[in-house]
């Protein structure tokens, strides 16, 4: 192996773990993406693949196994997720047990669904930022709009009782330990005391709306069938807190992510406040530049060939999504914030048959919620010697607190 491989970065270098990496990635992706971008990662036994040619390819293979078990063991994925897969639910599954699930949550979680939420998403976007008014002048952003937005949408859209949902969020956040695999003792603790009071209280939901359903999601979900078939109560407590887990923090870091990049880029929030009609541009590019998820994990589901390298079954295909989105062949100037740019190539919400479940309504969060934020805060800003800092979760993407002056 030449000298200029054995400096390229590896392991853990290649991970939130890593100081570097976690605020600047394409410092480290650039050159491993020039000089092996199908690079095999002895330290965390995967393949670490940054370049759009290859991933382009690979995230709409439906072949390729998604579910960690049933990769080799000692493998990345294996490692990461084989012991939770269950927990993760759909998300780790493979047809057919995959295809079946998708089809009743698409039956009633679906774009009509999402479009009768739009008058409630903007009324719980203009409360909270009430609630940022009446906030001192200095305030975490995050703490204050970004987590309770998704947590209070999605309350509202499964029809959670008002009297609940102060716990409802919290055992929402305290489930969202799920997706972090470097977790505390206390982390751990507060996880599985969530997940144990959550789901038997989705439980008794889910059984109480089979009977006397509603116009709310936990209603749909229970009544949909797919040939003839109805999911069970303990397949519906598992897609419910995926999509608490999943969608709530993906959606907190989608939007936060935004108002970082516009305080970041004042001459591109000029350009969405003179051209409102840009908010969907503009989203998109927010998911290139920060994707909520880092990345796509596959198993092969069969000896083949990536690039230059010869993948076993079983092995590991760690697609870096920070990699593939400032990917110059992929979309030119990558590591400019551009909401005007022509063509956006982005794999935020993944690909193929697990394309995420909620990106309808994570977006439509983020439509309503950044243009009313800085027309109602004009001269928000960040908070002096506050910089954001990106927080420390494997495989995906955010700011633990944004301090924000109004």
């Amino acid at each position: 192996m030449s000298e200029e491989k054995d400096a390229l970065p590896t392991g853990y270098q290649l991970s939130a773990m890593d100081p570097v990496y976690r605020e600047c990635p394409w410092e480290k992706l650039k050159p491993l993406r020039e000089a092996d971008p199908v690079h095999k990662d002895e330290q965390l036994n995967r393949y670490f693949l940054t370049r759009g040619r290859e991933v382009s390819e690979l995230i709409k293979n439906r072949k390729l196994n998604a579910d960690p078990k049933k990769a080799n063991p000692g493998s990345f994925s294996q490692t990461l997720y084989g012991n939770n897969s269950k927990e993760l639910s759909i998300l780790m599954m493979d047809d057919p047990e995959h295809g079946r699930l998708r089809g009743l949550v698409l039956q009633a979680f679906n774009q009509r669904a999402v479009n009768a939420m739009l008058p409630k998403i903007e009324k719980i976007a203009n409360e909270l930022a009430d609630d940022i008014e009446a906030e001192q002048d200095e305030f975490d952003f995050i703490q204050l709009f970004g987590s309770p937005l998704p947590t209070t949408v999605m309350a509202e859209l499964l029809g959670i009782n008002a009297a609940d949902r102060r716990d409802f969020r919290r055992w929402s956040l305290g489930c969202m330990q799920a997706l972090n695999p470097f977790r505390s003792e206390e982390q751990t603790a507060l996880y599985e005391e969530s997940t144990t009071v959550l789901a038997d209280y989705l439980a008794r939901e889910v059984d109480k709306r089979r009977d006397n359903p509603g116009d709310d999601l936990i209603s749909g979900l229970a009544g949909a069938e797919e040939e003839g078939e109805k999911a069970t109560t303990e397949e519906l407590v598992l897609l419910i807190r995926l999509l608490l887990i999943a969608g709530n923090s993906t959606t907190t870091d989608m939007i936060s992510s935004g108002v970082v990049q516009f305080l970041k880029n004042p001459e591109q929030l000029e350009k969405l406040k003179a051209d409102p009609s840009l908010i969907e541009n503009a989203l998109d590019e927010i998911l290139r530049i920060e994707p909520p998820v880092a990345q796509v994990l596959r198993s092969a589901h069969e000896d083949m060939e990536v690039a230059d390298k010869q993948v076993k079954a079983g092995d590991t295909l760690h697609m870096s999504l920070f990699g593939v989105h400032f990917d110059p062949e992929m979309n030119a100037q990558p590591e400019a914030f551009d909401i005007t740019r022509e063509k956006i190539n982005h794999f935020a919400f993944g690909g193929g048959a697990h394309y995420c479940l909620g990106a309808a309504l994570g977006k439509a969060q983020g439509r309503i919620a950044l243009p009313m934020l800085f027309e109602r805060f004009p001269n928000l800003a960040f908070a002096p010697d506050k910089k954001p800092q990106h927080k420390i979760a494997p495989a995906f993407n955010g700011y633990g607190e944004i301090w924000l002056v109004k």
